[in-house]
């Protein structure tokens, strides 16, 4: 009896064994079967990370790319800087520093003031203190401008078609203009001017309008204003079709829209050449330039007036070759300190023969005579 007890515990044992054997194994399949899903969890975050690695790896290479041409940038413009900066005359600038700096905090406060208290200054008053600055400026950087048919800069609202070869070309209109006989002279000219520290002071004291060469609805407030300086106020306005600095002798292709103003204000145009004056800038520039601005016949409005606006450019731009052909290798009499002693008494004789009387000789003793020996 013992034994068949003994057998039966051994027989009833043994399935009990093989239970807990299947719940061993179910228990390991499922760790395994979890570590699986881990490991499958830890691949895929492995994977992501390679991804966002890849990405991280991406953007640095694309921040740096950027940052690398930033740099670039700001040398090109730091060079341009560097290239039309104004060389004065040393010894000039000896005994004329104190007035050329007495000129340019002088021009900040007159801009300033006129605009807290607009026609605090007259615009005569100003108009006559830039062109004092122009004459300065020529004399401190030995430049003398020549002129050619200023005859035919009309006294009257004219619109000025000139190339543009430097930041110089407003200084040497200014120069050569006279208010006995022409008008007051008006520019539009870039946005920018308006910020620059130095240019900004004289830019506000004039009538000049500016324009936002990026946004093309400026251009038409600029041509609307424009209109009513040339026909309201009888303002000579200056507009550069070719909208940039050639940098050069070669006169770049005029913009077919920038002599739209002429027909709207229904004035003639004038085409001017401008000569020399990018050796102002240049790294090799002479001690002392001549710059040429040659004033051709005006195109009057009866001629234009039925013509489109591309072909009176087309036609400016031809007049403005041929002068530059012409007048390049040829010397030029009128200078602008002859112009600008032209008054209300020599006016005439100046319109009729192109040259101002001399004065006469006074009779006064020279300290030569004094040691003459008389017989």
């Amino acid at each position: 009896m013992t034994k068949e007890k003994e057998i039966i515990k051994t027989e009833t044992k043994k399935p009990v064994a093989k239970k807990s054997t299947s719940t061993n194994k179910t228990t390991t399949a499922k760790k395994t079967t979890a570590k699986k899903t881990t490991a499958k969890k830890t691949n895929v975050k492995k994977v992501e990370v390679k991804e966002n690695k890849t990405k991280a790896v991406e953007t640095v290479q694309v921040f740096e790319t950027k940052t690398s041409q930033e740099p670039k940038v700001k040398k090109e413009k730091n060079s341009k800087k560097k290239k039309e900066k104004l060389k004065l005359n040393f010894w000039k600038m000896t005994y004329m520093w104190f007035p050329m700096w007495n000129m340019m905090r002088k021009a900040k406060k007159i801009s300033k003031k006129n605009i807290k208290s607009p026609g605090y200054f007259s615009e005569e008053y100003c108009y006559n203190f830039v062109k004092k600055a122009a004459k300065r400026i020529l004399y401190v950087s030995d430049i003398t401008v020549k002129c050619e048919g200023i005859e035919n800069w009309l006294d009257r609202g004219v619109i000025l078609a000139p190339n543009h070869q430097s930041n110089f070309d407003p200084v040497a209109l200014v120069a050569l203009n006279n208010f006995y006989l022409q008008q007051p002279l008006a520019f539009i000219a870039k946005k920018e001017l308006w910020e620059d520290k130095k240019f900004g002071r004289f830019v506000r004291l004039m009538d000049c309008i500016p324009l936002d060469r990026k946004n093309p609805r400026s251009a038409l407030e600029a041509f609307k204003e424009g209109k009513e300086l040339v026909v309201d106020f009888r303002r000579s306005l200056a507009i550069f079709p070719e909208g940039t600095r050639s940098h050069s002798q070669e006169v770049g292709e005029f913009q077919p829209a920038a002599l739209k103003v002429a027909q709207m204000a229904n004035a003639p145009v004038v085409p001017v050449t401008i000569i020399n004056s990018y050796q102002v800038f240049s790294k090799n520039r002479p001690k002392h330039i001549e710059i040429k601005v040659v004033f051709g016949k005006p195109i009057m409005p009866l001629k234009h007036i039925s013509l489109k606006t591309e072909d009176l450019t087309k036609n400016t731009r031809k007049v403005v070759i041929e002068n530059m052909e012409k007048w390049a290798d040829k010397e030029m009499l009128l200078d602008h300190k002859i112009i600008n002693k032209i008054n209300l008494k020599n006016r005439e004789d100046f319109k009729k023969t192109g040259k101002t009387k001399a004065k006469k000789a006074k009779d006064k003793k020279k300290i030569k005579d004094i040691f003459k020996v008389v017989d």
